[in-house]
C-alpha cells in the first residue's frame, strides 16, 4: 500500500478527476462483499488514525468501510482525505467511501477544510465539492445484515433501494438525503422529533430503527456522526452502533473501528 503522496495542485486535481468519475459509476448505495469488514467512524483530518487503521489491514483480504467526515477541525486534513481517494483509485473495492455531513462545501467554509484547501492547493475547493456529490450514501452486508450510513434513519426511507433514487448534488438539500447525513438516533423516546442540531434534522426512536431493519431483513445499523470519549455508542438496545475513530479531537479520543469476520462476528478495534 502506496502511503506517500504528493500535494501539489496538478497532482491533486487530477486525482480529484480521476477519483469523482469513479464515485459516479457506483451506486448511491453499496452492497458489501461477503467477507471481512471493517467499519471505521469520522477521522475529521486524524491522518494518523487512517493510516494505522489502513497499516494494520491493508495486506488482508478485508474490505474497508468509512462512514464519512474526512475533513474538517483536525490537522490533516487535505492529506486525510487524499490519502482515501489516492487508495480508492487503487483499489476501488477495498475501499468504501460514504458520504458525511461534512462533505459538504457549506459545512467546510465554517469548519477549516475550505481555508486548508485554498492554504495548501489553491483553487481546488469546487473539484473536492464535486467529488463529495459523488459519494455513496450507505452501504448494506446482506450476510451481516448491517446498514451502513454516516448520520441515520430518515423520515421518508421505507426500503434501503428507495436511497438509490435520490440526487446527486454538491449541497444535500434532498431531504432524505440530508437526514441521512445528519440524523441522530436517541433512546427514550418514538417517532422523529426536531434535531438541536438545525432545520431538517431530526432525531429518531427505537420503534423508527426497528421498523427499518425488520422491513429490510437486517439486524444493525453502523454510524458514525457523533464523537464519543471511547470511541463508540450503543442505541435502541444494541441495534444502533454509532463510530467514532479520530484519537485527538481538541481532547484525546479513545477511537473504535468495528471488525466483522466472515462468520458475523463483530469485535471493536482501537484505532
Amino acid at each position: 500500500m502506496r502511503l506517500a503522496s504528493r500535494f501539489d495542485p496538478a497532482y491533486a486535481a487530477d486525482l480529484l478527476a480521476r477519483v469523482t468519475q469513479l464515485l459516479h459509476d457506483e451506486p448511491r448505495v453499496i452492497s458489501l462483499p461477503t467477507g471481512p469488514l471493517l467499519f471505521v467512524g469520522d477521522t475529521h483530518g486524524d491522518g494518523d488514525a487512517t493510516r494505522a487503521l489502513l497499516t494494520r489491514l491493508w495486506d488482508s483480504d478485508t474490505t474497508f468501510v468509512f462512514l464519512g467526515d474526512y475533513v474538517d477541525r483536525g490537522l490533516q486534513q487535505v492529506e486525510n482525505i487524499n490519502l482515501l481517494y489516492e487508495l480508492k483509485c487503487q483499489a476501488p473495492k477495498r475501499l468504501v467511501l460514504l458520504r458525511g455531513n461534512h462533505e459538504t462545501e457549506s459545512v467546510n467554509r465554517n469548519y477549516g477544510f475550505y481555508d486548508e484547501v485554498q492554504e495548501k492547493l489553491g483553487n481546488l475547493n469546487d473539484a473536492y465539492s464535486s467529488s463529495f456529490a459523488e459519494l455513496p450514501l450507505a452501504a448494506v452486508s446482506p450476510r451481516h445484515g448491517i446498514f451502513a450510513v454516516h448520520g441515520g434513519l430518515a423520515e421518508s426511507l421505507g426500503r434501503i433501494a428507495d436511497i438509490k433514487r435520490t440526487p446527486r448534488t454538491a449541497e444535500p438539500d434532498d431531504p432524505m438525503t440530508f437526514q441521512l447525513l445528519w440524523n441522530d438516533p436517541r433512546d427514550m423516546m418514538e417517532g422523529f422529533a426536531p434535531n438541536v442540531r438545525g432545520a431538517g434534522s431530526k432525531v429518531f426512536g427505537r420503534d423508527v430503527t426497528e421498523r427499518c431493519l425488520a422491513r429490510n431483513k437486517l439486524r444493525l445499523v453502523v454510524r458514525g456522526h457523533e464523537v464519543f470519549e471511547h470511541g463508540y455508542h450503543e442505541y435502541h438496545g444494541g441495534l444502533i452502533l454509532s463510530l467514532f475513530s479520530c484519537r485527538s479531537y481538541g481532547q484525546p479520543i479513545d477511537g473504535k473501528a468495528l471488525v466483522v469476520d466472515e462468520s458475523g462476528e463483530r469485535q471493536l478495534m482501537p484505532v
